[in-house]
């Protein structure tokens, strides 16, 4: 029997801990369920919302319970989460429904008791929510409102001042806007967004090769246009990584830390099948990953290997883009379990890690070659800082002008690609591009 959205929802968020990546959790519950799409779809959506604001809603379930979360027990806390965010939050489940699915959850998970007080608790939610619909104001200066650890709070402070941090916190503690990047050269962008609409999936242009997705952002993966390669799922700001290295037909990249290869993808299209992208990760299973994905795309100038960025031999090249690890901090909205999952001596860590993949990897770019140092962080220590210390240490590299397609609102003072969720309405990127002399 197929499990339905609220069920398999409160499955993930009672298995979800800081240890795991929340999308391993989500592809095994799914298979082990196999759920039709609308199930899928709206389980996805209820447990990234909830993940994301997890803190917020905690808080708002001891209020209302009168009860510390740990007096709670962990799959009544789950099936609380979900009731909490459908009732105060989300505007699409009618309060009754939602107080009636919740109990009808923990009558099936648990004990007549737990059902009394979950259906108590989210009763008197409503009776605050109906009679005072700024019940939730007197809870929003706790640090717990903003769902975010406190050392990420306490630096974006520092980092971007008050006013960016709230304009921030507000950005990534919403659902990201999703875009699809049409292949060069296939159609123009106002023709794929018609098919699109013949498919119930509305967008709006936001420049000549990418579209918004405003709805029916699910259907896009089961179209002929993404099947066939036509349209991938891609920020701008990825996009934009990548044309930061000025790459052109007939050249062979070197792109490293490349899984799962939406860059590779994309650089594909560019070199063209006269050129060539060697492709490779450190991960045995994201090279899969990418291997897997040019099926659909039907490439045939991507070669896939598993090497160590950091310390294995990769040959000579012109152009090199290092897509480095690092904490994701510039992708929070699109992948809400980031947050729960960093530490603040992660930061350091990763600083230390790019240090050391772009110092081994500069090596093999040919005079007059080009390189492009990418993140998906804000954290200045994993992004100008890296390539500061580089620059210094290595006086035959020098920082180079970025190509003219990349938006010139999206490179700062030091001539560095760098992009705010709250500013640009896209992810948040850097990306440095360094000649060789």
């Amino acid at each position: 029997m197929r499990k339905d959205a609220r069920f398999l929802a409160y499955t993930i968020l009672d298995q979800f801990n800081s240890d795991v990546r929340l999308d391993l959790i989500l592809n095994k519950i799914f298979i082990d369920h196999d759920p039709d799409l609308r199930a899928r779809s709206r389980a996805k959506v209820l447990v990234n919302e909830i993940i994301r604001l997890i803190d917020r809603l905690d808080l708002m379930i001891k209020y209302i319970s009168g009860r510390d979360l740990k007096q709670i027990q962990r799959p009544i806390r789950s099936i609380l989460r979900i009731g909490f965010y459908e009732i105060a939050i989300d505007d699409i489940v009618p309060d009754y429904a939602a107080v009636d699915s919740a109990v009808q959850l923990v009558n099936r998970v648990s004990n007549r008791r737990a059902a009394g007080f979950t259906n108590a608790v989210l009763r008197k939610l409503v009776r605050k929510k109906s009679g005072d619909e700024n019940w939730s104001q007197t809870l929003t200066h706790k640090p717990e409102w903003n769902s975010m650890p406190l050392w990420i709070q306490d630096r974006w402070k520092k980092n971007l001042g008050q006013e960016g941090f709230t304009k921030m916190l507000d950005s990534v503690n919403k659902n990201p806007p999703n875009f699809v990047r049409i292949r060069p050269h296939i159609r123009n962008v106002e023709k794929v967004r018609e098919i699109l609409l013949e498919d119930e999936i509305d967008s709006e242009i936001f420049s000549e090769s990418f579209l918004k997705i405003k709805g029916g952002t699910g259907k896009i993966l089961q179209t002929e246009m993404f099947n066939n390669g036509e349209i991938s799922i891609q920020n701008p700001a990825s996009a934009a990584v990548v044309d930061c290295l000025d790459a052109r037909p007939g050249d062979k990249v070197l792109d490293v830390c490349a899984a799962p290869g939406t860059k590779s993808l994309y650089l594909s299209n560019i070199v063209g099948d006269s050129g060539k992208v060697l492709a490779s990760d450190l991960i045995e299973e994201r090279v899969g990953i990418g291997k897997r994905d040019l099926e659909r795309h039907g490439k045939l100038n991507i070669e896939w290997r598993v090497k160590d960025a950091s310390k294995d031999t990769f040959p000579m090249t012109d152009r090199m883009l290092i897509d480095a690890p690092c904490t994701g901090t510039g992708v929070l909205g699109r992948k809400p379990d980031i947050r729960w999952r960093r530490k603040i001596s992660d930061v350091q860590e990763m600083s230390k890690k790019q240090n050391e993949i772009l110092s081994h990897c500069a090596k093999f770019l040919k005079p007059n070659g080009i390189l492009v140092y990418a993140t998906c962080s804000i954290e200045p220590e994993e992004n100008w800082n890296v390539v500061e210390r580089f620059l210094k240490l290595n006086p035959q590299f020098s920082l180079d002008t970025i190509h003219s397609k990349v938006p010139r609102s999206w490179i700062d003072e030091k001539g560095v690609l760098r992009t705010l969720p709250y500013v640009h309405d896209v992810d948040g990127m850097f990306a440095a591009k360094i000649k060789r002399s």
